[in-house]
């Protein structure tokens, strides 16, 4: 069972002195996305494939953006290139991501999506989209509202 929340009234401020680590933003965005995160590498990414939930946004942003190079993917996915380049070589060893010289820059390649890719990747979202929709379902249409407006204003 959840702890009672102890934050001021909305109408209060925070003050930093008080603030239990419990209580801080961060911790506690981090722990839902770490558990939303599980759910869905648990019943939607793991069941369709051996791909990870890194892999898996890699695959999603080359899918979103077509065609492009690990500095482009390392800005869009906020991870370095190392991180990157991890993630990349079991998709290019799998045949899900194709990888060739970029012929404007000699010492880059080009990355996307090849047909068992985009295929894989197809299956997993079709698996995940149902219950990305029963989370925003549980929040009214006020309440989904918001949480876009919070979300853009942090």
């Amino acid at each position: 069972m959840p702890r009672p929340r102890k934050l001021p009234a909305p109408d209060t401020q925070v003050h930093s002195q008080t603030l239990a680590l419990e209580d801080f933003l961060t911790f506690r965005l981090g722990a839902l996305s770490n558990a939303l995160q599980t759910q869905v590498t648990r019943h939607y990414i793991a069941p369709a494939s051996p791909v990870g939930l890194t892999e898996w946004r890699l695959m999603g942003q080359i899918q979103r953006h077509g065609e492009l190079h690990a500095s482009a993917l390392s800005r869009l996915s906020l991870m370095d290139k190392a991180q990157i380049s991890r993630a990349l070589q079991p998709l290019i060893d799998r045949g899900w991501v194709l990888r060739r010289a970029d012929p404007q820059h000699a010492r880059r390649h080009l990355l996307q999506l090849s047909e068992a890719g985009q295929a894989l990747f197809d299956e997993v979202l079709s698996r995940a989209r149902p219950y990305q929709a029963a989370l925003l379902n549980a929040l009214t249409a006020d309440e989904r509202a918001m949480l876009d407006r919070i979300l853009d204003k942090l």
